[in-house]
This record gives structure tokens, sequence and C-alpha cells, in this order.
């Protein structure tokens, strides 16, 4: 029961930090780019510390969403699209935090809501069955 409630909490994080990333961009101007393509980010990785606390209980204290993912395919088949996702995503999780290292533009930005919004359902799926 605990464990369940607790993988649901991670996926309710992810929820909340897209939707933030979403709100963000529809309402700001100029939109904060670089704080946009994080929370894309954070949202995936949330989602997939869930994923992965519900198929074996065990979450790296990582931010690479690729290295989330070759964890996961002992438990589930993960698609070529859903790396491809993780592999765009995982810039964003250091990049965007430092005015130094950060240049991400509008095209970037849009991507990243859909490549996270494509990510989430997927996981949830994972979890379903679905």
């Amino acid at each position: 029961m605990v464990h369940e409630i607790l993988v649901k909490e991670w996926f309710r994080y992810a929820e909340m930090d897209l939707a933030s990333a979403k709100v963000l961009m529809e309402t700001m101007y100029p939109p904060p780019l670089e704080i946009i393509c994080y929370h894309c980010q954070q949202a995936a990785e949330k989602c997939l510390k869930g994923l992965l606390l519900a198929v074996n209980d065990d979450i790296e204290k990582t931010h690479d969403l690729v290295r989330l993912l070759n964890k996961l395919e002992g438990y589930k088949p993960v698609p070529d699209e859903i790396y491809d996702i993780a592999e765009n995503l995982t810039q964003f999780s250091t990049r965007t935090r430092y005015p130094q290292e950060s240049c991400v533009d509008t095209l970037q930005t849009t991507l990243a809501i859909a490549q996270a919004e494509r990510l989430l359902p997927w996981a949830i799926g994972q979890i379903d069955g679905t």
C-alpha cells in the first residue's frame, strides 16, 4: 500500500512539473524558455523514477533519463521513440539551470513540452498495462 502511494506521488509530481511548464509557456511574456525546458526534463525524470519504483523498488539518483530507461529494460520494453525523447530532455537537467550555459529557443521548448506530454502517458501506461 505505501509502495503504491509513493509511485502515485512520483507521477503526481511529474504531472505538476509538466503543468507548470505549459502554464509558463502560455501565460508569461516572454516565456522563460530555460525554466520551461527544465520542468519538462523534471517531469520526465520523475515519471521514470516512479515507473522504476513500481517495477523494481530501486531509484537511482541521476538526472540522466537514458540511464533510467536502461534500468527499465529488464522489466519493460522501451520503444526507440522514448529513448529519443529521453536523450533530448536530459540536456535540460543541468544546462538550463545556469545562465552561462543556457541557450534555448522557442522551437526547442515547444518540442520539450510535446516530448514530456508523450513520455508521461507512456510511463503511466506501463503501470496500467495499456
